[in-house]
């Protein structure tokens, strides 16, 4: 069974979690802030993902580096930027108008939805011995979940840490399920990968297996781009340009737990409007 009684309540109460990519940004909402999280509560979010990078001096603020162009306008590096150069950087709308908001906080996020939503902390597994203590000291556990790859000096390093704390390994492959169950940490269940629907992640036994073992299972339904297929297919685009169905009716009949998408409100209610 999940070690976290409130997200397996939840789950029973929602029969899926819907995730929010980055919170749900547009217009004057920007990725990975705090307006974006509050967008995506009232779009009928579940989860919040809040991906992390580190300043040159050790601060953790709410960024996936990679998108300075889009939203700076100008080819920086966030991460080899202090935190004070951090919080002078201001954002470029989706209209491209330059707006004085600016980059916000991990503690600042941490802080606001401390005790209102579940939190997945992504991409932090690059400096684990640093973001580990400085999670605990915000006693959120019960919302924390972390992800990684499954790599062996990420997971021993969970293990040292904070076996406690709600897990995800990210996997391709059952060998890497077989890798992380080596571990004694709090592995709630996996984020799935698979390409084409024959994938054994995608198969009714291996799910059933899953959660005959009491593990959940992530998935996710973005549309990154033009090639890479993280549900076989059966993405955000397919459910909005093609059929619902296909998209994410496909995903909810294989049972899968907690569900990543760009679109919580359109998925929510086609959730509601199936029951």
């Amino acid at each position: 069974m999940v070690n976290n009684p409130g997200l397996y309540r939840q789950l029973q109460e929602r029969k899926v979690l819907l995730a929010a990519h980055r919170g749900t940004c547009g217009g004057n909402i920007i990725q990975n802030t705090i307006g974006a999280y509050e967008n995506a509560l009232l779009h009928g979010a579940d989860i919040i993902e809040v991906d992390v990078i580190r300043t040159t001096d050790g601060k953790f603020f709410a960024f996936h580096n990679g998108q300075e162009k889009g939203v700076f306008g100008e080819p920086l590096d966030i991460r080899t930027l202090s935190s004070g150069q951090v919080r002078n950087l201001r954002f470029i709308n989706g209209i491209q108008e330059q707006i004085s908001e600016g980059v916000n906080s991990l503690d600042d996020i941490l802080e606001h939805f401390k005790g209102r939503c579940l939190i997945n902390i992504d991409r932090t597994w690059f400096f684990w011995n640093d973001i580990i203590p400085y999670l605990k000291n915000h006693n959120m556990q019960d919302q924390i979940i972390l992800k990684s790859h499954p790599e062996e000096q990420e997971l021993k390093a969970l293990e040292e840490m904070a076996p406690d704390m709600m897990f995800l390994p990210i996997v391709r492959t059952p060998e890497q399920i077989e890798l992380v169950n080596r571990y004694h940490i709090n592995t709630i269940g996996a984020e799935v990968i698979f390409e084409t629907d024959d994938h054994l992640f995608a198969s009714d036994e291996f799910i059933e297996k899953m959660h005959g073992e009491g593990k959940l299972l992530w998935v996710n339904a973005l549309t990154l781009n033009d090639t890479i297929r993280l549900s076989g297919g059966h993405d955000d685009n397919t459910a909005i340009l093609k059929s619902m169905e296909d998209g994410w009716g496909w995903l909810l009949d294989k049972k899968f737990d907690m569900i990543q998408t760009d679109w919580p409100l359109l998925f929510r209610n086609y959730i509601d409007k199936r029951k």
